[in-house]
């Protein structure tokens, strides 16, 4: 019996080992990390990170909390080795070939394999492959992973450097409170700190490592290029299958490509082939299979349809003699067409995306690392809750910004199913880099790698060199100026002689711009680095505004494609109390908050922008904090608000200087990676902030647009983003006294809403406007007692774009400080248990503005509108909540903010009573429960 069992092992090991090409031995889990002055010797997680592993042995603190970013930058600066003992099955020592895979270090590293050096590491962004068969023992195995101080690193390769001439910037300004020269290390850029960030300049084994075993052949990396044939009904889908072999020469098998469709089976195209290295020395096949257009939904970005993804099986079987190995590679993907069209006009040159056939206005946002600490940047419930917040709130692209990291493949998982463009820039950002060999070696490796990992992705529709670096070379950001023909040199020899062609090696169905903003095609005729950048006339552009007020449209650049602008504003209350619990940090004049403002004269520059719509009590009021946190987050939103819907309203027109044909408006940014004042939509603690919320109105499908013009006009603007003109549509405008939730003056007007355009469809003086209105109830102050809200019905009254309004002053130079309204929230209803949905009615006497509805921490809570203008007397906002299915517990939990007026007395004696805006907290607690 036994022996027969036996036997029955050995044929079953047989038939396991040779019908399939690869067997993994996953070495992650429980590690060991010690420190090179054998201080510390402690328990470790892989795929992880160092100062992860400090804080889950609770050496440190948590780094987001308090000072602890700076007061644990020790750790940055030590050489910390992980090792780990492991053993396998002997049977797993058959393979013919077995690799030890690092699928991502970060970042410089010496590898040791039972004493022997195997790899050197230098680059976060690369998988590290290394044969060890003959290194492995039977019994007991033991690997170092032996990290040098990155920031350490950093330096001795800047001084080097700066023998023959120095790669700027030398380093971050003071505020950041970061470190220097991380433009020398393939790293995360902004791990050495950013306006936004901390400096947290993490070590460690941060992607999964494991043994690989296989016998001839496998299959390494998979991409695809589709072409459409009208002719013939067609798609062809172009696989290329690179494989890796411990042959010297030939790799000779069968393969199959499986196109799955609408069909129930999938379409079979199968092939013999000899594979020969290619002059690159690799293994690289390429077939091609069609498939009837009719077996085929298309991919479309959200929005303009459904982001339909099927499966491509490719399989391997080898031919050898007596092998029989397979191998399986399982890919989604979308089809579609892409492309970023640069038409030449007269005033320059377009810039747009077109996705089948169609133009597309990008809607959008910027995207920061998911977490600052890049194995904490994998979690797929924090990446799935950012995506559906962007899909939400109708966004369809998010830039991927270059002083990051190229995210995980959940990232890109989840924004092909949702249908959202990714614009992946490279990881070059704000900078000059290095062009010695081993940096460009390293870069080819690098692209090489995350081409061929995310190049199936339809979400994926352009390339970009680099963040901002055309423009800080040009404009001379850093001191290049005294240089210039050396660092445009490095540039073209980086962006343009070394990623691109890399790049297209592997991936040529994309374009790829070399930098962002750039003028595009312009930028290459003048050698790749434009006199202007950021001409209005060409590509895209990239503004911010400190000086200026942030809600008046002409202080906004009227570009072809704007793919960053924003505005600062504080996290919520909540929110900062999460990264402090000690009340003097609270105070506006504390180290704790200074050090938080990473942005040069950060907090200036914030209520400067406020001072120019609102009012501010006295910085020194008890709720000064609190204060400034809502009036933060209403000028962010109010001003992104304006500044998209003017992007949006330019799309079809060019304005008498040539400017306008707008196809894009990505604002900046999405998300956080700590608490601090910064441009996000969501907080570090996954709260929206007010602009967030404003986003599902201003990126709706059909908006409508009211751009005051400095000759007091305003100009009306329908935008559509549908496909089907809207031929009974009707424009509703109401003229409101600030006093009253009564109109004093409405009108309606028919209008049609022409597909994938905007049209001007109103213009007049808002002065005499309000002057017809018979009565005149606005008087001789009407631009300070009236205001204009209006929005777009189908003929059942059923709203087709947001409510949205128009206020002929700065808001502080109205009179909508003098009526101060009575908001309550009058009722909660459960209306969903299984969801925790609720409804909550909220009532008001006057016209309220900013009304701004938040929960107690402990109740997260996303509302259907936020921070909304009110101009009836009853109003319900949809709710639902995460923990909580008891109306009472969230009644209590409720906390509604109102802009209101109050006055206070000038200590001086005579001196004039001031008028300032200050927001009121009603927290209403029930003692009984509302049904």
């Amino acid at each position: 019996m036994c022996s027969y069992v036996v036997k029955w092992l050995i044929f079953l090991f047989f038939i396991f080992k040779f019908s399939y090409a690869k067997e993994l031995i996953v070495l992650n889990g429980e590690w060991n990390v010690q420190d090179s002055d054998s201080v510390y010797d402690i328990p470790a997680r892989v795929p992880g990170g160092i100062y992860t592993d400090l804080m889950n042995n609770k050496i440190i603190g948590d780094v987001f909390y308090r000072f602890n970013d700076i007061e644990t930058r020790w750790v940055s600066k030590k050489d910390w080795t992980y090792y780990n003992n492991f053993t396998f099955y002997k049977g797993f020592l058959q393979w013919t070939n077995i690799n030890l895979v690092f699928d991502g270090v970060d970042t410089f590293s010496e590898i040791y394999l039972n004493g022997q050096k195997i790899l050197t590491t230098d680059n976060m962004f690369v998988r590290y492959i290394y044969n060890v068969k003959s290194l492995l023992k039977t019994d007991e195995n033991y690997l170092e992973v032996r990290f040098k101080s990155p920031v350490n690193k950093a330096k001795e390769l800047f001084v080097e450097q700066n023998k023959t001439y120095p790669i700027v910037p030398l380093c971050v300004p003071d505020e950041y409170n970061g470190e220097c020269h991380a433009n020398h290390v393939r790293k995360i850029q902004a791990s050495f700190s950013w306006d936004w960030g901390p400096a947290l300049p993490s070590m460690g084994i941060w992607q999964p490592v494991y043994l690989e075993g296989y016998e001839d052949a496998i299959i390494r990396d998979v991409v695809v290029k589709l072409f459409s044939d009208d002719i013939k009904k067609e798609w062809i889908v172009e696989v290329r299958v690179y494989l890796e072999s411990s042959n010297s020469n030939s790799i000779t098998g069968d393969f199959k490509i499986n196109l799955y469709n609408e069909d129930e089976k999938p379409k079979e195209c199968s092939f013999k082939q000899q594979t020969i290295l290619n002059d690159r020395g690799e293994f690289a096949a390429t077939f091609r299979c069609n498939i009837a257009k009719n077996k085929i939904r298309l991919w479309w970005p959200n929005g303009y349809g459904e982001a339909k993804l099927y499966q491509v099986h490719v399989q391997y079987l080898s031919t050898r003699p007596g092998s029989g190995a397979f191998y399986n590679r399982f890919i989604k993907i979308g089809y579609r067409t892409v492309e970023l069209l640069q038409d030449e006009i007269s005033s320059g040159r377009k810039f747009y995306f077109q996705v089948n056939g169609v133009p597309i206005f990008a809607k959008g946002t910027n995207s920061i690392p998911i977490n600052i600490l890049p194995e904490l940047g994998q979690n797929e419930t924090t990446i799935r809750f950012l995506l559906q917040s962007a899909k939400d709130t109708h966004m369809n692209m998010i830039r991927v910004w270059g002083g990051g990291t190229y995210e995980a493949d959940t990232f890109y998982n989840i924004a092909d199913e949702m249908g959202i463009m990714i614009w992946q820039d490279f990881m070059f950002a704000c900078a000059m880099y290095p062009v010695n060999n081993n940096f460009l070696n390293s870069v080819k490796q690098e692209v090489r790698h995350q081409v061929r990992r995310l190049q199936h992705h339809p979400s994926i529709v352009l390339w970009a060199g680099n963040n901002e670096n055309e423009a800080a070379l040009r404009q001379d950001w850093y001191g290049t100026k005294d240089n210039f023909d050396q660092y445009k040199a490095d540039y073209k020899k980086l962006y343009v002689n070394t990623i691109k062609p890399e790049l297209l090696l592997s991936d040529d169905s994309r374009p790829y711009l070399v930098s962002s903003p750039t003028n595009g095609i312009q930028s290459e005729k003048e050698d790749y680095v434009a006199k202007d950048p950021q001409s209005h006339f060409y590509g895209d552009v990239h503004f911010y505004n400190y000086n200026n007020d942030s809600w008046d449209s002409r202080f906004y650049p009227l570009t072809r494609f704007a793919s960053e602008y924003g505005y600062q504003s504080m996290p919520t209350y909540h929110t900062i109390l999460s990264a402090t619990n000690l009340e003097h940090d609270l105070k506006m004049t504390s180290e704790f908050l200074d050090s938080r403002q990473h942005l040069p004269e950060g907090y200036e520059r914030l209520t400067r922008l406020i001072k120019y719509q609102l009012h501010l009590p006295d910085a020194t009021s008890s709720d000064y904090l609190k204060t400034l946190i809502y009036h933060s987050q209403i000028v962010q939103a109010v001003a992104v608000k304006k500044q998209t819907e003017f992007y949006r309203q330019w799309r079809s027109s060019l304005n008498r200087e040539g400017k306008g044909f707008t196809m894009g408006a990505l604002y900046w940014q999405l998300n956080d990676v700590w608490v601090a004042p910064t441009w996000s939509g969501i907080d570090f603690q996954n709260n929206w902030k007010m602009q967030h919320y404003y986003a599902k109105d201003f990126f709706a499908p059909v908006i409508v647009t009211g751009d005051l013009r400095s000759d007091g006009f305003l100009d009306m603007y329908v935008v559509s983003d549908l496909k089907d003109e809207i031929s009974e549509a009707f424009l509703n405008i109401f003229v409101y006294k600030w006093n009253s939730i009564n109109p004093v003056y409405n009108e309606t007007f028919k209008i049609n809403v022409p597909p994938y355009s905007s049209a001007l469809i109103r213009s007049f003086s808002v002065k005499n406007y309000f002057a017809q209105i018979e009565g005149d109830p606005c008087g001789i102050k009407a631009a300070e007692d009236c205001f204009i809200y209006f929005n777009l019905t189908s003929s059942k009254g059923e709203l087709i774009a947001p409510d949205n309004f128009v206020i002929p002053l700065p808001l502080n130079q109205t009179s909508a400080y003098k009526y101060p309204p009575k908001v309550l929230i009058t009722n909660v209803t459960m209306v969903n248990d299984d969801e925790k949905e609720f409804e909550i009615e909220i009532t008001t006497d006057r016209v309220a503005l900013f009304v701004w509805l938040d929960t107690k921490p402990y109740i997260r809570t996303r509302f259907s509108e936020n921070g909304f203008l009110q101009v009836t007397e009853k109003k319900t906002i949809h709710a639902k909540t995460e923990l909580t299915s008891w109306v009472d517990e969230l009644y209590s939990a409720l906390e509604i903010s109102v802009l209101y007026n109050a006055t206070d007395s000038n200590r001086d004696s005579g001196s004039q009573k001031i008028s300032y805006s200050f927001w009121f907290v009603i927290s209403i607690f029930l003692t009984k429960l509302f049904i």
